[in-house]
């Protein structure tokens, strides 16, 4: 069947047969991926991203109002190196179809290098041996054939083999590639999709009457390493600005100074970037002065490959990040933790991952933007289970009080999908440093070398033991997040009342005591606490506080003074918790005997 001309149709159709073609080589495209990073996820990032197309548009007649979708939809769908760079390739065919309808040989071939100019523009440094090289070579070819042929079919066909040929010069251009004896993932991707695309133009088979393939998205999406190793930059980060201050050229720039691998793709209205960092949260803080975060995520590449090569036990201890305790015991236990939604104005952030208890209180000071929690999805629980069944033969997951966040419920439903497993979801009906207490209690018996059933018997006893108490400066946070009534406020307000929050054995909030002022409130829970250890001896205690480190180490000072024991651990709180207590409050936390 001879093709005169490409309409919107043929391309949504060709698309997607190409993106059928990639999902079939997802496994071997993840197995040969060792350039930039050799974390094997080459070929689900391009699946996913050449999903997320399929899936945001659909076939319609004028060939520029499909290509206009799929931009739209790649740049917000898009994953990876690869998928960035390929969603960028999308946006330059675009504005290289010029609202045209349908396209001719010689239209398409201007198009395609308008593509290719795109792609090697989100790349800071191009390297030559890529998913570049090809795109370029199989562009060139285009662009010498298309005077020669009015089909399609046979435009497409014979290009193919100069993408191909391209395609096996890659390994002799990167020695990492040579060194392996494979070709660049990302390039034997492209070559896959233009196989599927020239596969459509040949049969006229769209992908509902192909052999039906459906797509994994349960798997997660893990960077995989071949051995043990410190890496230069710790995590893998991507995000999306919505923004009309930033261009793509300026957010290179500017995020040029925070790390490598570093990709920049974007539209007129929203940006989309990819780096490898060791400071995810400075990026975000900083972007929300020219926007919108529309999209935030953050792999921690070091613990992926720790739990790889190097873990430190065969349980695996899973938390979210109500859960406050220092990062340095986070990462001597290897603890995972899943960050809950944090909305601040319209930006979608990641509690403790793109923004700090810091960074919060610093815009919660600056700033009168509303902010929401939400916790995390079902799927986000299920990714993380996934991948860590591939290492450990069993999970504990701890999370704060259900009757304060749906995120115990999360993971409850999450750990359904896994019924052949060994996995226990406990509520602690506790929250931030008395949460975090009662974690570290149970990594140390993990580090013990307890069994599974010992460590989740022992975890679900010890929630009982933890206490918490909280003195807040201020009401007009909690009335601000829905937690005390306006009226309730006011009058406390007038009255210069200040509650001492706890929580109840059920893990929901109570109220304590209350008194004038908020010293009488401090002295009156450091006094609780001290006459606690000297009665009953505690095995640990913990203090926290919402931007008010002097306050909180002069009640550490008391309480050893007076009973010669020192404090487990002093933080600043996650923004989660500070979004409700305020900034200023402080809490101590401790476990009975």
């Amino acid at each position: 069947m001879k093709i005169d001309f490409l309409d919107g149709e043929k391309l949504y159709h060709g698309f997607s047969s190409g993106k059928n073609t990639v999902l079939k080589n997802k496994a071997y495209l993840n197995k040969i991926n060792v350039f930039p990073v050799a974390d094997g996820d080459t070929g689900t990032n391009l699946v996913l991203t050449m999903h997320s197309v399929v899936e945001g548009c659909k076939a319609e007649p004028s060939f520029s109002k499909v290509s206009s979708r799929m931009a739209d939809a790649a740049l917000l769908g898009s994953r990876g190196n690869s998928g960035i760079i390929f969603a960028q390739f999308i946006q330059g065919l675009n504005d290289g179809a010029k609202d045209k309808n349908e396209l001719n040989q010689k239209d398409f071939s201007s198009a395609i290098n308008r593509g290719v100019e795109f792609a090697y523009k989100s790349v800071t440094n191009p390297v030559e041996g890529t998913i570049l090289t090809v795109m370029k070579s199989w562009a060139d070819a285009i662009h010498k054939l298309h005077e020669k042929t009015h089909d399609f079919v046979e435009l497409i066909n014979h290009s193919i083999e100069t993408a191909k040929a391209s395609l096996k010069e890659t390994t002799k251009k990167l020695k990492v590639l040579e060194e392996a004896g494979v070709v660049d993932a990302g390039a034997q991707g492209f070559v896959h999709f233009i196989e599927g695309f020239s596969s459509f133009l040949k049969t006229g088979k769209k992908m509902e009457e192909m052999e039906t393939i459906q797509i994994d998205l349960e798997e997660s999406n893990s960077h995989k390493f071949d051995n043990y190793k410190k890496l230069q930059f710790r995590f893998c980060t991507e995000g999306m600005v919505k923004t009309d201050k930033l261009s793509s050229d300026q957010l290179r720039k500017f995020l040029s100074d925070f790390g490598d691998s570093l990709i920049v793709a974007g539209s007129k209205t929203a940006v989309k970037f990819h780096v490898h960092t060791n400071t995810p949260s400075e990026i975000f803080y900083r972007l929300m002065d020219y926007g919108t975060i529309v999209q935030s995520k953050v792999d921690d590449m070091q613990r992926q490959n720790e739990i790889q090569f190097n873990r430190n036990s065969s349980i695996a201890l899973v938390v979210d990040s109500a859960c406050d305790l220092p990062a340095e015991l986070l990462d001597k236990y290897q603890i995972h933790l899943v960050p809950i939604n944090f909305l601040y104005g319209e930006s979608n952030l990641l509690d403790k991952t793109t923004i700090t208890p810091h960074q919060f209180y610093s815009l919660l000071k600056s700033h009168k933007l509303s902010a929401k929690t939400s916790q995390p999805s079902v799927k986000a629980f299920e990714n993380l289970y996934s991948l860590l069944f591939e290492h450990y033969e069993s999970i504990i997951s701890i999370h704060l009080s259900q009757n304060l966040s749906g995120t115990w419920n999360s993971a409850k439903l999450a750990a359904k999908k896994f019924p052949d497993k060994k996995i226990a979801v406990v509520d602690t009906k506790n929250i931030s440093t008395s949460f975090g207490l009662i974690v570290q209690h149970v990594a140390e018996e993990i580090e013990n070398k307890k069994s599974f059933d010992e460590v989740v018997a022992m975890a679900e006893k010890i929630s009982s033991k933890a206490k918490i108490l909280v003195s807040v400066k201020t009401l007009k946070y909690m009335v601000r997040s829905g937690r005390v009534s306006p009226l309730k406020g006011m009058f406390a307000n007038i009255l210069n009342l200040k509650p001492v929050v706890s929580l109840d054995e059920n893990g929901a909030s109570i109220l304590s005591g209350k008194s004038f002022g908020a010293n009488a409130n401090t002295k009156k829970i450091t006094e609780m606490v001290i006459e606690k250890i000297k009665s009953h001896p505690l095995t640990r205690y913990a203090i926290g506080h919402a931007n008010n480190a002097d306050e909180a180490k002069a009640i550490e000072e008391k309480i050893r003074a007076a009973t010669g024991e020192s404090a487990k651990f002093l933080l600043d709180i996650a923004p989660v918790i500070g979004l409700h207590a305020g900034i200023g409050a402080l809490s101590i936390s401790y476990l009975e005997g």
